[in-house]
């Protein structure tokens, strides 16, 4: 299980350099406007919205002696890592346009590379277990390593490359960073695949495909669709993942300018997120395996909903303390808030591999890679969906680019830009928490009604077996 669970450092460092430091690069070092940078990463999200579901499609139905998702795995780690690298190493002579271009291109590249490896990587995790409660577990190893490679990336961007006296402004240290950790995203990727070789026997088998690819990804995605726990669970993870996108992107705005944090400080509540997720990932296999799934993503949505409509709101009223007293509360919600993300994000891909079972009992057909792919799809609207809404917002609100060609460090924003940004930041994210608890209210997949659908898939392959 847990060369399996190594597989989550690739996606991890991939997705914690996107969202905690991509946005600030491309805008306030390389000199991207706001908005341009959103859109370029939400154009990149559309071209996903294609290759997601086609890549699921394609390893549900493939049959190779390596199985069905061990060759896309393989086939997408090299170019994942270079795209990851590339992303990082804008030439200087780059900007407008041309800027743009590069950024969107890359990030494309990016994008589908991961979908190749990533979503065959969770299908597998999907199939190594059908136990209601051992799923929990798996996705559970999955997380803790997906903490592993989101320090990991976070210790090298904030303390190792970009620990210096320019910091976050330093241009020519993110070339490093962007290939230090493809090199981590790599090897982790060819760990997981060849390390669960071993696990082929006891995959599922699918029956041959039928028609032309165009018509089977119809037909699989109407099928999708037409399971209503699959529906409330990609529209909920979707708005979650735009809200927790939205206030990632606007992380380092907001340490630096709004908290006003050292660099000391911005490292330490950065690492408190991971630090919280690797302590919820135990707390969130207790709880599921005495609770309801659905009961507890509810109350974890509730807590995180609180924790942006009011925390930042205290800052502006001038409620909170400063100075270390401030660092200190801030290093110790972010730690809170990490554990209840894991218990949510935890039972959410659990509830994803039941929701796939339900389709089996429904529509006779394994779509595991779909499954994921809503799931996958969902979790890049972090960097997709939330970096627009935090692109768009921060020009709204007046907030300036270019920041390292200006005044570095020491540039000084108005008063007035930082409640505004105080606003996005916390009640402006809320509301994104607050329609997706709403729309997952309706999710009524609960361990009776698995219990069920594992007793007729089992009559079923048993009628079936010769």
């Amino acid at each position: 299980m847990s060369l399996y669970g190594s597989g989550a450092v690739a996606d991890a460092v991939v997705q914690a350099a996107l969202a905690s430091f991509l946005f600030f690069y491309l805008t306030a070092v390389c000199g991207l406007s706001n908005t341009l940078t959103g859109v370029s990463l939400f154009v990149a999200l559309a071209v996903d919205a294609v290759a997601d579901p086609l890549v699921g499609s394609i390893s549900d139905n493939s049959h190779t002696r390596w199985g069905r998702r061990h060759p896309f795995m393989l086939a997408g780690a090299a170019p994942l890592a270079i795209a990851l690298g590339l992303l990082f190493s804008i030439p200087s002579g780059l900007s407008g346009g041309w800027l743009f271009a590069y950024a969107t291109a890359i990030s494309i590249a990016l994008r589908v590379s991961q979908s190749v490896v990533v979503l065959p990587y969770i299908a597998l995790g999907a199939e190594l277990s059908d136990d209601y409660a051992e799923r929990t577990n798996i996705v559970a190893m999955r997380a803790l390593f997906t903490v592993v490679g989101t320090i990991l990336c976070l210790s090298l961007g904030l303390q190792v490359f970009l620990g210096g006296p320019r910091g976050l402004f330093h241009r020519t240290a993110y070339a490093p960073f962007g290939w230090s950790i493809a090199g981590v995203a790599l090897a982790s990727v060819l760990v997981a695949s060849f390390g669960t070789l071993p696990a082929l026997p006891r995959l599922h088998r699918v029956a041959p495909a039928t028609g032309s690819l165009a018509r089977r990804l119809l037909r699989d995605m109407v099928e999708l669709f037409g399971n209503r726990s699959f529906v409330i669970l990609f529209l909920t993870v979707l708005l979650l993942f735009t809200g927790v996108g939205t206030a990632s992107t606007l992380g380092l705005h907001a340490m630096k300018f709004f908290w006003k944090l050292p660099p000391a400080a911005i490292q330490a509540v950065s690492l408190a997120a991971p630090v919280g997720i690797l302590l919820g990932v135990p707390f969130s296999v207790f709880v599921s395996n005495r609770f309801e799934k659905r009961r507890v993503v509810i109350v974890s949505l509730a807590i995180l909903t609180l924790y942006y409509a009011i925390l930042p709101v205290l800052e502006i009223a001038g409620v909170l303390p400063s100075g270390q007293s401030l660092w200190v509360l801030l290093f110790c919600l972010t730690l809170v808030v990490g554990a209840v993300t894991a218990c949510a994000g935890i039972g959410f891909q659990s509830m994803m591999a039941d929701a796939a079972d339900e389709h089996e009992c429904l529509f006779g057909t394994r779509r595991e890679g779909l499954y994921f792919a809503g799931l996958n799809f969902a979790g890049k609207a972090a960097t997709g969906l939330g970096a627009l809404v935090a692109g768009v917002g921060l020009d709204l609100i007046g907030f300036p680019t270019n920041l390292a060609a200006k005044a570095g460090p020491s540039l000084a924003i108005a008063a007035p830009v930082l409640t505004r940004l105080g606003v996005v930041i916390g009640p402006g994210v809320a509301v994104i928490y607050v329609l997706s608890t709403l729309i997952f209210l309706g999710y009524r997949l609960d361990r009776p009604a698995y219990a069920r659908i594992q007793a007729t898939l089992e009559a079923r392959r048993r009628a079936a077996a010769p």
